[in-house]
């Protein structure tokens, strides 16, 4: 599958990922280096709070699914970068011990008007836990190169 150019996909495909376990290390490394907010780093302070419990930072969550997503290599060649995301949500927390993996779907395509040898994909990733709930959900724009300029 890998080898993909923006002329290869289509509205409604979708790709799965590999699963990943997060522990509590994770969360707590995670937090000190980039979200330190009590409910992610201290055990006891995260069980007084609303989450009643240690929970990994959103941040964390987008970055774990993106590494599945990526981990795909989907696109090797024709990845441009991205200009964007949009819609961000954390439906339900990531927890220790909840193994996770992605799946990202085609919602649309664009093709560039002034750069006609490249074009926007907008995919919805959305991240699951171990019991299937949704626990994260965004729309990421992905510039991808095509085979043919205008085809």
């Amino acid at each position: 599958m890998a080898g993909l150019y923006f002329e290869d996909l289509a509205v409604g495909r979708s790709f799965a990922t590999a699963a990943t376990e997060v522990t509590a290390a994770d969360i707590v490394d995670f937090a000190r280096r980039f979200d330190p907010q009590d409910f992610h780093l201290d055990e006891a302070a995260a069980a007084s709070s609303a989450f009643g419990g240690l929970v990994a930072s959103g941040l964390h969550t987008l970055s774990l699914s993106f590494r599945l997503f990526f981990d795909l290599r989907l696109w090797p060649e024709a990845i441009l970068g991205s200009p964007g995301m949009r819609e961000v949500q954390w439906p339900k927390p990531l927890r220790p011990g909840d193994r996770i993996h992605a799946v990202a779907s085609v919602v649309e395509l664009k093709r560039s008007r002034s750069k006609p040898d490249r074009g926007v994909v907008t995919l919805r990733h959305d991240t699951f836990n171990q019991r299937g709930e949704r626990i994260m959900t965004a729309l990421c724009l992905h510039l991808l190169r095509a085979r043919r300029a205008g085809a």
